[in-house]
């Protein structure tokens, strides 16, 4: 069972002033500390004493103060910040929640498994068995005849850090970093320092006696981080457990979450790092620069609120440098959480093997791109009825510490988010001339159409949950991982195949359909699956206590096996 505390807090604010110079420039010129003092006067004019004032970003600074922040206080401070003149843009320093949850023995379908049915040909007809179809995967086994990666290009995994598996050697990782500045959530001891690795996430009741932790629940470790670089990137072709999408590319481990989460603030500094940009630290010196910069940035994390001015700034910035974000839509069934709903990033939908929506993913008009996420039967009414057995992947074994290496499945867009960042970074590997609007560019035109279906109505407020995906729910199509690689070669000339759109009808689906919708409504009471949420906590944004109980429900449902 999943324990939630009282309502989230913010760790102080992010400030940006008019005008202000990069910190690069400021250092230069020996403006550090006038920077600082300039933005003192604007707190002291807004009534306002900071504990403390670091750098965030290429120009913002990080302001905390001596107590964690109510949501109230920190949005009245924000506010008096705001009406300064001096001041561009204020956000609150929130914490963002992760998002639940070849010759590889594992990888074919054999008696008793559907092995990573997620990774295989594009297949199937209304005919077939559940098992035989697979009208929503991506067909990335079809993309490996173009390409398997390329060592010179760099996926991130911005996460909760990384474990020793045998499926994904040391050989395959860059030298990474981890930004988790508070150590309250760090579990390491430390904030920011060169280890990258995941010393565990769990949260135990004696946690939330601190008010740190308020908005988190009592759950055992994720290895989040794990999983994500594993469906990504895991080994492949030897002879050895699963396969990941890339067999080749280098992986950039960035630890930016520890317990109950990711700070805003830190989550913008290891985008700017792994992107190969400057970041400075809290006492404004300058970082290493990231050597191996990332052409694509994974980042299976979410906020409930629309994209602000710090997160915007930061993908901007790595745009300039050709470097794409890949981020969630989110799994409450309904608005698109945030990195995902910021402009230029890549957001991804989550689709079930027949192709229509599955029933937790987020949807709507920010999202880029559609594709497999697993879809669990415990969620929704139709969830006994049309389910699958979720992306079979690598993890760890230890509840709370790090145990041996072992092997889950997942659900959750989560999920379908590293699936996207593989093909993307197989794009980099044909043509590294690609730029952040190419590669998007490329991922949509190449989409496959959303299928349609005789019983299943289209996805939207009032019908959240298993639904029929259209170009202003879930994104340009299905991804389609050859034809991406086809755009990838040429995309001055490509055109897309003349596809139809596949139409879903089986007997398993009429029966579902015949209970009633999978979901009620955004804001209804629902009575198959009693709401987790506090009451008014709503059904649009990420409600955390929705979230946990999808990760509960995951967490139950995965299949582990050790190595």
């Amino acid at each position: 069972m999943t324990t939630t505390a009282t309502a989230p807090r913010a760790l102080g604010l992010l400030v940006k002033l008019k005008d202000a110079p990069s910190h690069e420039q400021a250092a230069a010129l020996g403006a550090t500390k006038a920077g600082t003092e300039r933005l003192q006067g604007v707190m002291r004019a807004s009534g306002l004493t900071a504990l403390k004032i670091s750098p965030n970003g290429r120009a913002a600074q990080r302001v905390d103060f001596d107590h964690v922040l109510t949501a109230g206080e920190a949005a009245a401070m924000a506010a008096r910040l705001r009406a300064q003149p001096e001041v561009e843009w204020v956000v609150t320093n929130d914490l963002e929640r992760r998002l639940a949850l070849p010759n590889d023995p594992r990888f074919p379908k054999t008696a008793g498994t559907t092995g990573q049915w997620w990774l295989q040909p594009v297949s199937g007809s209304n005919l077939n068995a559940a098992v035989d179809r697979m009208r929503g995967v991506p067909g990335v086994q079809g993309a490996w005849d173009t390409s398997t990666g390329n060592a010179a290009v760099t996926i991130a995994i911005l996460d909760s850090g990384v474990t020793v598996h045998p499926d994904l050697s040391a050989a395959r990782y860059w030298p990474g970093r981890d930004f988790v500045s508070e150590i309250e959530y760090s579990n390491d001891g430390n904030g920011w320092d060169t280890d990258p690795s995941d010393p565990g996430d769990w949260v135990t009741q004696a946690d939330l006696g601190d008010p740190a932790f308020a908005g988190c629940g009592v759950e055992d470790s994720s290895w989040h981080g794990t999983t994500t670089a594993g469906i990504a990137a895991a080994s492949s072709n030897d002879g050895v457990g699963v396969a990941g999408v890339n067999w080749t590319s280098r992986v950039l481990p960035v630890r930016i979450s520890g317990k109950c989460g990711a700070t805003v603030g830190d989550i913008v500094d290891g985008m700017r790092w792994a992107a190969g940009l400057s970041v400075l630290d809290s006492s404004n010196n300058t970082i290493p620069v990231n050597p191996h910069p990332a052409r694509v940035i994974n980042l299976s994390f979410g906020g409930s609120s629309a994209c602000n001015a710090a997160y915007q700034s930061a993908i901007d910035d790595l745009a300039a440098v050709k470097t794409v974000v890949v981020a969630p839509a989110g799994n409450e069934s309904g608005g698109v959480t945030r990195p995902a709903n910021c402009s230029g990033v890549v957001g991804v939908a989550a689709v079930n093997r027949d192709g229509f929506k599955a029933s937790y993913s987020n949807f709507g008009p920010s999202i880029q791109i559609a594709t497999v996420g697993g879809d669990s039967s415990q969620i929704g009414a139709w969830g006994s009825t049309v389910n699958d057995d979720g992306l079979l992947t690598i993890s760890n074994s230890g509840s709370s510490n790090p145990g041996t290496g072992n092997y889950v499945n997942v659900f959750g867009t989560s999920f379908s988010t590293p699936l996207v960042s593989g093909v993307l970074s197989l794009m980099v590997s044909v043509n590294p001339n690609l730029t952040t609007a190419q590669l998007i560019d490329g991922l949509k035109r190449s989409a496959r159409p959303h299928v349609t279906s005789p019983v299943v109505g289209a996805c939207a407020n009032a019908n959240p949950g298993r639904c029929i995906c259209t170009t202003s729910t879930c994104g340009a199509g299905l991804m389609d991982a050859a034809q991406a690689l086809v755009y990838a070669a040429n995309p001055t000339g490509y055109t897309a195949p003349n596809w139809s759109s596949v139409v879903i009808d089986t007997p398993a689906l009429r029966a579902a359909a015949a209970q009633g919708q999978d979901l009620p409504g955004n804001g209804e009471s629902d009575p198959v699956t009693p709401p987790i949420n506090p009451p008014g906590d709503g059904g649009g944004a990420l409600g955390f206590g929705w979230l946990l109980g999808l990760l509960a429900a995951v967490v139950a449902l995965r299949r582990t096996a050790p190595v």
